[in-house]
């Protein structure tokens, strides 16, 4: 990942559509990274790489819960969820490897600190988008503006969507909604018919044929949100039991 989008810091006020994003997603343990899931099955899960253990992801989600819903800072998230993942032989200090060879012979992918700040970031950018479209679909605006941060850190595909109009309808949003990427900082505002005749803007009509980032290609705030549950059938007993146990927090 780029250096200038590990060092994107997000100051995200909490607000109920936000939340309500976040919650409805289910749990899904992950042997390998993000990628193996589709965009369907990223929208509705929670995941971490090469997080196996159930109670493991329960820690973090609620972690990342806890830092939604009362606009913990990034410093606070992390210190918090480092001190849970330490004693449970979940976290990496500075100075050693992430990867440790267990007594029964499996390799544990332990995570970093800064893997913790893009759990933060990806997490509460991702929940805040899917609560602020909510919010624009219900509103009597239908032209939508796509902005990028116009510096050294912008992707040269997301700069080139910036400043574009398109309906709320169009099918550019179904893959260029925000984020569109890891450290993705664009967003999207409405603009009424009165700002558009007086600004002399005008509606795209075509689209791009570009695409955002792999993984990112699709819009969270459209995409249903019913809620996804894991197969217990494929996981060991006792992690069903502590899913089933741990579960009545995200209902």
């Amino acid at each position: 990942m780029p250096e200038a989008e590990q060092k994107v810091k997000y100051v995200i006020l909490p607000f109920k559509e936000a939340i309500e994003y976040f919650r409805k997603k289910g749990l899904k343990v992950s042997e390998a990274s993000w990628k193996e899931f589709k965009q369907q099955v990223q929208v509705r899960s929670f995941t971490v790489a090469h997080v196996t253990q159930m109670d493991i992801l329960v820690d973090i989600k609620s972690a990342v819960d806890k830092a939604i819903s009362s606009g913990q800072s990034l410093g606070e998230f992390k210190k918090g969820l480092r001190d849970t993942l330490t004693k449970k032989g979940w976290y990496a200090p500075k100075g050693e490897k992430a990867k440790i060879k267990m007594p029964d012979g499996t390799i544990r992918k332990r995570l970093t600190g800064w893997r913790l700040e893009t759990i933060y970031n990806t997490n509460l950018q991702t929940a805040y988008s899917a609560g602020r479209y909510k919010q624009m679909m219900e509103s009597t605006r239908e032209h939508w503006q796509y902005r990028a941060i116009l510096d050294s850190g912008t992707r040269p595909d997301h700069e080139a969507q910036n400043g574009k109009i398109y309906h709320r309808d169009h099918p550019f949003w179904d893959t260029w909604y925000p984020p569109n990427g890891f450290g993705c900082r664009c967003d999207v505002v409405t603009l009424s018919e009165r700002q558009m005749e007086k600004r002399g803007l005008k509606e795209e009509m075509k689209g791009t044929d570009l695409k955002p980032d792999e993984g990112w290609r699709y819009n969270p705030g459209r995409v249903s949100l019913d809620k996804w549950q894991p197969d217990l059938e494929r996981y060991p007993k006792e992690l069903s039991e502590q899913y089933k146990r741990e579960k009545p927090i995200f209902d």
